[in-house]
């Protein structure tokens, strides 16, 4: 017995022991090691290196142009994603509360800079249990809508090419991801004529960008996708549904 509590005390003193910079290369070489489950349709690679005791460098290259609605989205949202990624691990919680900073650069598929954000605790904001998620855990509406929150104090953007202006993104309490759009009244026109919702519907499930949404928000238990479009006085026009069995 008295070996057992010298192990277990010299393991304690060892724990106790750990300087930041022995922190900062464990998260580093936690971080590249499960660097390939970040890889989906949106992130192309990361990785993670250690600047000095301080601070650590990630680099995330993307599949997105630099130039389109999405790389813009993107690009806003990400940082905090990876916050609460980060923060979601106790060696990241600890990094972040010992003064820690992460120097963030994303990077298009054309190898431009479209994220250059250095995040600490000092612009740490909602909590998310990304954890809980990755392991399988099904967020409620509610804890949803929490995490859209991440891109919704990013809108609105507007799509150059049609005017069309996102609002919001929400889920709704059977969990269906809500767009809600504002149209110019040249589009709005389009838009009220018979039929013309669903040609969109049928043009819009060819849409890479739609299969894209399904598979990365699988793992949050989303069901089906709604577009809601509304004119500048908030009258709505047209609501356009489309659920996973439309892409088959």
């Amino acid at each position: 017995m008295k070996k057992l509590f010298t192990i277990i005390f010299a393991s304690l003193m060892l724990m106790s022991c750990q300087t930041k910079e022995d922190k900062v290369q464990d998260f580093v070489k936690m971080y590249n090691n499960s660097s390939s489950m970040m890889v989906n349709q949106m992130i192309k690679s990361t990785k993670a290196s250690a600047a000095n005791s301080d601070q650590v460098n990630i680099d995330v290259n993307t599949n997105y142009q630099s130039d389109n609605l999405e790389s813009e989205l993107v690009g806003k949202s990400l940082p905090e994603i990876i916050a609460q990624a980060i923060k979601s691990e106790k060696i990241g919680k600890e990094l972040f509360e010992s003064g820690v900073k992460f120097n963030l650069k994303v990077y298009s598929s054309d190898s431009k800079i479209i994220v250059d954000k250095t995040i600490d605790k000092n612009n740490l904001t909602q909590s998310v249990d990304y954890k809980a998620i990755t392991q399988g855990e099904k967020p409620d509406s509610d804890q949803l809508n929490q995490l859209l929150q991440t891109f919704n104090k990013n809108l609105p953007i507007v799509d150059q090419t049609t005017g069309t202006k996102i609002v919001s993104i929400t889920a709704d309490k059977d969990k269906n991801l809500i767009y809600t759009n504002e149209v110019p009244d040249s589009y709005a026109k389009m838009l009220n004529v018979e039929g013309a919702d669903k040609v969109m519907k049928a043009e819009m499930i060819k849409m890479p960008q739609i299969q894209q949404i399904f598979k990365q928000t699988a793992i949050l238990g989303v069901n089906n996708i709604k577009y809601i479009y509304k004119d500048t006085q908030g009258k709505v026009i047209k609501e356009i549904v489309i659920t996973e069995s439309d892409l088959k």
